[in-house]
């Protein structure tokens, strides 16, 4: 990231290896030609075994000339994880399908094909600030098998668009998760988040992209299509990592072993300064941009963490998720955390607009279900494409607080705009960016849990109507799921 030439020689490089891992099956894609060569603590627990692949990159599709041109192909095929397989459904044959590569002003033309059997599919760029009219961002479009549709999706040059890392996925409301289970889900890079943050140019760039699938009742987490593969660093050197979870149902908290990772960015909105953590909560469909730093050498294991999801489920196991293998001759660059926590965003921030805005209004909704958990409900409604939940006025900010009165994690989830927590289970909360995506905590014996929010409806791109759900997407085929129209 130290300039365009450099940018693009590197990414060049890196993406035709990508490409070619990607061309090789559904599934798991090994290794190629575009992984370090291990150092001797990484090459000793490969040769003994211990370790999966050393983590692979998604194949990338890039804007040229101020256009991205794609084709997404939805099809059935085989997911082939460590050494359980099953069917699946893909894009472009691959259970990591290509990372879309585009920045602010550019303009995404991605031919969609559906070739699945029986069911709608179509697409949604999840937390873009673009328009969900006509070939945009509209999720009430249904492509059938055998049917084909042209996107065309502007990404604003000013605005509320940050840079950052987004996802796609489908959207066609009921059949949701079987095809995000089975695979359909893939990453959208915003470039331009160096400019914010000048510690990350020229810093190698990892892609974490969490999905998990359901097998003979058991939960299985994969990082880019792969089971516990390897990232390496070397002591005291800075990496830039984009970890998604673009899975479908999985609520997980992980942590490194021993290494602390730098947010600078949730849900592609750029903190003020970067914030060292040593844990992180994910909901599907969350982000995180970070910076890690190279601890000693040695292995790290990254790991879930047991917590308490469902009342009446017990926990689920820890899983090991990747090893950070810490090896090789430092880089010799000083600077470290240090350097990183000097960090500043300069200029205003969209964060510090809405959290001044006066509120124009201020609602409530509540999540519910049915005792046997076959309807999931807002306010004591399932989704009907027919009808229209909310209307906002184009310009105003407004409160919402999501009451959870089930005794599981749901999430809140809005289409064409950020928002800002400000309380869980009211508690203030001074939040340092903006999300797209947030969990809700679950009701417990002292009552129902709690999220509340401020929703700026201030960007004219965003005129017209989308919806807001839990992201859990079982729950939101199964009705937990709003329409909300805005107008001018």
């Amino acid at each position: 990231m130290t300039g365009d030439r450099t940018r693009l020689n590197r990414r060049d490089v890196l993406a035709a290896a990508g490409r070619a891992a990607a061309l090789t099956a559904a599934g798991v894609v090994r290794a190629g030609p575009f992984v370090a060569a291990p150092g001797a603590m990484l090459s000793a627990a490969l040769a003994q075994g211990r370790v999966g692949d050393p983590l692979v990159r998604p194949a990338e599709i890039s804007s040229r000339n101020g256009v991205l041109d794609a084709t997404l192909t939805a099809a059935p095929g085989t997911v082939r994880l460590g050494d359980v397989s099953f069917p699946g459904y893909l894009y472009n044959g691959s259970y990591l399908p290509p990372l879309l590569r585009a920045r602010k002003g550019d303009i995404l033309r991605i031919a969609f094909r559906n070739e699945l059997p029986d069911d709608p599919s179509n697409l949604h760029f999840h937390g873009m600030s673009v328009s969900p009219r006509g070939h945009g961002d509209n999720v009430f479009v249904h492509v059938h098998p055998g049917q084909e549709f042209a996107y065309e999706v502007s990404i604003p040059a000013q605005g509320r668009q940050s840079p950052g890392l987004f996802w796609y996925h489908p959207h066609a409301h009921g059949v949701v998760t079987r095809q995000v289970l089975g695979g359909m889900s893939g990453g959208l890079v915003v470039d331009g988040l160096e400019d914010v943050f000048p510690v990350l140019r020229g810093l190698p760039e990892r892609f974490l992209l969490i999905k998990h699938a359901e097998h003979d009742g058991r939960e299985i987490i994969s990082i880019n299509g792969q089971i516990n593969p390897v990232v390496s660093i070397r002591p005291g050197e800075l990496q830039f990592w984009r970890i998604g979870h673009i899975g479908a149902t999985l609520f997980i908290k992980f942590a490194i072993e021993g290494m602390p990772l730098y947010v600078v960015a949730t849900d592609g909105h750029p903190l003020s300064r970067p914030r060292k953590v040593t844990e992180i909560f994910a909901g599907p469909g969350q982000r995180f941009d970070v910076v890690a730093i190279g601890p000693p050498a040695g292995e790290y294991p990254m790991r879930t963490m047991s917590f308490q999801n469902q009342a009446w489920k017990a926990p689920d196991p820890v899983q090991q998720m990747a090893l950070i293998v810490a090896d090789g001759a430092e880089p010799g660059t000083p600077g470290g955390e240090a350097e990183i926590l000097r960090q500043q965003v300069a200029g205003p921030r969209w964060i510090d607009e809405v959290r001044g805005s006066p509120v124009a209004r201020r609602r409530t909704l509540d999540y519910s279900r049915t005792d046997d958990r076959k309807m999931f409900m807002i306010d004591g409604r399932t989704m009907d494409e027919a009808r229209i939940d909310l209307t906002a006025r184009s310009g105003d900010t407004e409160e919402w607080t999501i009451v959870n009165t089930d005794q599981q994690y749901h999430s809140f989830h809005i289409h064409q705009t950020a928002f800002l927590v400000t309380a869980i289970n009211g508690v203030p909360r001074d939040e340092d960016s903006l999300r797209d995506t947030f969990s809700v905590p679950p009701a417990t014996e002292i009552g129902p849990g709690s999220l509340q929010v401020v929703i700026p409806f201030t960007d004219p791109v965003i005129v017209g109507k989308f919806v807001y759900h839990c992201h859990a997407v079982d729950h939101e085929d199964k009705g937990m799921m709003g329409i909300m129209e805005v107008v001018e």
